[in-house]
């Protein structure tokens, strides 16, 4: 009697994937109204990416997509923080993130992502394939205080003293990232350059399965000049016609109740608003609050040209390592009168052929006209190189009392053909001159 044990499939073979959406792009552009659009016509349900929304209240500063707008659609990771002093971070989103898919799949449903922290539904789309190494310890108690209290010049001196090839990669002011460099070193006993170094050998000598599920995403992308002034005007209306400041002064008082003062840079402090209504709030002048509200709109208009920079930079080089898995759409949603037309149909169609098993033609991925912003944005990511993690000083433009800092020979060469730089020479220049002058006279 022949046996009916099976030892199951090779280890070469690989499962059928199951199917999710995502819908990515920058802040205002319309990417809660697709998901929800989509969700309608596939039987889907929104998941959130955004990392600010996880959080419950806050509604307006947060922008949260209104109630009414949803229809009904159930909507996953949004709100479901109570604790507004508590850090929400990478590991329990894509944890939560991991078992509401696997909830909507068993439902028979379609799971939609839809957010703007591009940096968590990138992680959690496509996985980091990490070395083996032995297990982390806790931070201790003292480098845990000094992680938290120290200011960011005192964590990117002690970066340099113990990995300097990996504090030479990152802005002399960018914290969050200084400090997770500083954290790895500390808790793995290894070089946080090492295991990076370690990390791209063992990916280039293996075939590595890294994406997580069969997934299409829609970049729903407009152009700069039409979405700044939408961001400006959204700002306004988030002033006149929410509840904007009230919601900053109710988040002012739980944070100043805080001991010790929370980093204004971290969980919920750094939502684009807060910090920039903080001097009304304490001071209640005019003059302060039309500063917090422009501040405001610069700081979300400079936001959403980094959501951009992400997406073009480390998205699109990573859906194309993820091979047939991942297929990014990009959608034009510069013309607002043409939104069912660019947007809405072009998204519900492809979505259609996507859910079929059907390949998605590139004559439909890319909009006539803007294929060579797409294949601008999947050129190499050369930011793991080290030869470009060269910190270049400007000897003439400061930043707060400090000489503007560029990291890459590329970036210093965009600064030095920027506006800021050649008007700063130029005064200077002018100044030169008129001194002189001024000596000629004597």
């Amino acid at each position: 009697m022949a046996s009916t044990y099976s030892e199951g499939p090779s280890p070469t073979m690989r499962l059928p994937k199951r199917n999710l959406i995502a819908v990515i792009g920058t802040t205002g552009v319309g990417k809660s109204k697709l998901s929800v659009t989509l969700a309608r016509v596939l039987n889907g349900e929104v998941i959130n990416g955004d990392s600010m929304q996880m959080y419950r209240g806050m509604d307006t500063i947060t922008n949260k997509h209104p109630i009414p707008e949803r229809h009904s659609i159930p909507h996953h990771l949004l709100g479901h923080i109570t604790d507004r002093s508590s850090e929400y971070g990478l590991p329990q989103f894509e944890r939560e993130a991991e078992k509401v898919v696997d909830d909507i799949h068993r439902r028979a449903n379609v799971p939609i992502l839809v957010g703007g922290t591009h940096y968590y539904i990138q992680s959690f789309l496509i996985r980091n394939m990490t070395v083996a190494s032995s297990e982390p310890r806790n931070l201790t108690e003292e480098e845990a205080k000094f992680l938290d209290e120290c200011d960011t010049s005192a964590l990117f001196t002690k970066l340099k003293g113990v990995d300097p090839l990996i504090a030479s990669k990152f802005h002399p002011r960018d914290r969050r990232k200084l400090r997770r460099a500083l954290e790895i070193c500390w808790t793995t006993g290894r070089k946080a350059s090492q295991i990076y170094a370690d990390q791209k050998q063992h990916d280039q000598n293996q075939e590595v399965d890294i994406a997580r599920y069969r997934t299409l995403v829609f970049w729903v992308w407009s152009k700069p000049e039409v979405l700044n002034p939408r961001l400006h005007s959204r700002v306004d209306d988030m002033m006149n016609k929410g509840n904007l400041l009230d919601e900053v002064q109710e988040m002012s008082k739980l944070y100043f109740n805080l001991d010790p003062l929370p980093d204004i840079d971290r969980g919920l402090w750094q939502v684009i608003g807060f910090k920039e209504f903080l001097p009304y709030i304490e001071s209640g002048k005019d003059e302060d609050r039309e500063k917090g509200l422009q501040d405001m709109k610069r700081a979300t208009v400079k936001y959403a040209t980094t959501q951009v920079r992400w997406i073009r930079r480390k998205w699109m080089v990573a859906a194309a390592e993820a091979g047939n898995d991942v297929t990014t759409v990009l959608l034009d949603a510069s013309d607002l009168s043409k939104w069912g037309e660019k947007v809405e149909h072009p998204a519900t169609e492809i979505a259609k052929l996507f859910l079929r098993g059907q390949e998605i033609p590139r004559s439909l991925r890319v909009p006539d006209g803007l294929e060579d912003m797409v294949q601008q944005a999947q050129e190499k990511d050369n930011s793991a190189r080290p030869d470009n993690w060269r910190h270049f000083a400007c000897d003439i433009c400061m930043d707060d009392g400090e000489k503007f800092v560029c990291v890459g020979e590329e970036r210093w060469q965009v600064h030095l053909r920027s506006r800021r730089h050649r008007q700063t020479l130029k005064h200077i220049n002018e100044r030169a001159a008129f001194e002189r002058w001024k000596a000629s006279r004597d």
